[in-house]
């Protein structure tokens, strides 16, 4: 009779995935740790790729070695104004950013909720995305002069039509029946926002803003290069005017690290917190 007796009901259900909070936090680890090791192996393979290219050019007036640029890099970073030009940059981009997540996202669930909106503001979006960066780039530089204004301007053109899309299709993209249902529940309007509508556009915004600071960042570049007298566009311009490669590499260098600590160290973080109620997919 012993052999009849049921075993008792063990649930795997104490935590998402049947984990137990000790081993989630240990996969956890390792996934950030895994993860942490392909990041810097892509970096390495980089850096060995550029030695190699200049290896075989032997030409370090067209392609210095890593070494050399990374020396060139701490001696702008000790003996220059390293510090002062990359916050002009970092300004102008925060700036022209903040003001095309604002009118993007407001031109975009404007046209996702009304037809007509959509049918309006469609030309202005096709016309903002056909015009090249570098068009709206000397635009600016033509119509502000040597200001705050030019690259703030142009950054703004660029990015906003391209997040007013993503913004667009996330408003089209939300499942109307779970509205319905907040509705039949009589859920407040704050509560439907926070917890219906804004996590199904979290999604989109996100991938739009990334995309959309990586084209920040080179259009504020070709606006310095173009009207300014300061900011790390002008310092690459300058070290091509001299024709030394290993300075406008070593600004190159130095400007995307920034990039780097914004993308690893602000964007990623953030976008995981608010992503985190998405389930991993593993194949």
């Amino acid at each position: 009779m012993n052999d009849l007796t049921p075993a008792p009901l063990q649930s795997d259900l104490s935590t998402p995935g049947g984990l137990e909070p000790s081993a989630r936090l240990t996969q956890n680890i390792a996934d950030h740790l895994v993860s942490f090791g392909v990041k810097i192996a892509s970096l390495i393979s980089f850096i060995l790729l550029w030695w190699f290219a200049a290896a075989a050019l032997d030409n370090a007036q067209f392609l210095p070695t890593p070494w050399t640029v990374f020396a060139k890099l701490v001696d702008i970073i000790r003996h220059e104004d390293f510090f002062f030009h990359a916050w002009g940059t970092v300004r102008r981009v925060l700036i022209g950013f903040s003001l095309a997540l604002l009118l993007g996202l407001l031109a975009g669930v404007v046209m996702g909720l009304w037809r007509r909106a959509e049918q309006f503001l469609d030309i202005y979006i096709l016309i903002g995305l056909t015009i090249p960066g570098l068009a709206w780039a000397l635009l600016s530089v033509m119509w502000f002069g040597v200001s705050e204004l030019a690259p703030i301007f142009s950054i703004v053109m660029v990015t906003a039509p391209m997040l007013a899309v993503n913004s667009w299709q996330g408003t089209k993209a939300i499942d109307k029946g779970l509205i319905d249902m907040a509705k039949a529940f009589h859920i407040r309007r704050r509560r439907l926002l926070t917890g219906i509508i804004v996590p199904q556009l979290a999604p989109f915004l996100f991938a739009a803003s990334r995309f959309g600071f990586g084209l920040g960042w080179k259009v504020v570049v070709l606006s310095e290069m173009f009207g300014l007298t300061n900011g790390i566009g002008y310092m690459i311009n300058r070290g091509f005017s001299r024709f030394s490669m290993s300075d406008v590499l070593a600004w190159t260098v130095g400007f995307t690290l920034i990039m780097f600590v914004f993308e690893y160290g602000i964007l990623q973080p953030i976008e995981r917190r608010v992503l985190r109620w998405r389930p991993k997919l593993n194949f």
